[in-house]
């Protein structure tokens, strides 16, 4: 199997882990929020479709937020 550099370590986890996350949660919020006798594929699809749209903008908008203040504020320079 190839594999990939290193560099893309970070991508590679943040595209397995946000959808884990975000089906996990919703899953979890649809659950909990059923009724009885109530479906839950219905209920989750109705979850997923109010929360995802959300959370990817909310997503868009923190990761390169909160890269910056890492790279500009917390880490070392890098010597060239």
């Amino acid at each position: 199997m190839k594999k990939f550099p290193r560099k893309f370590q970070y991508p590679l986890m943040a595209s397995m882990v946000l959808p884990t996350m975000l089906l996990g949660m919703t899953a979890i919020m649809s659950y909990r929020m059923l009724p009885v006798e109530g479906d839950f594929m219905a209920t989750w699809g109705a979850v997923i479709g109010q929360i995802i749209p959300y959370a990817l903008l909310l997503f868009v908008v923190v990761a390169p937020t909160v890269r910056l203040f890492v790279t500009q504020f917390l880490l070392e320079p890098e010597e060239h």
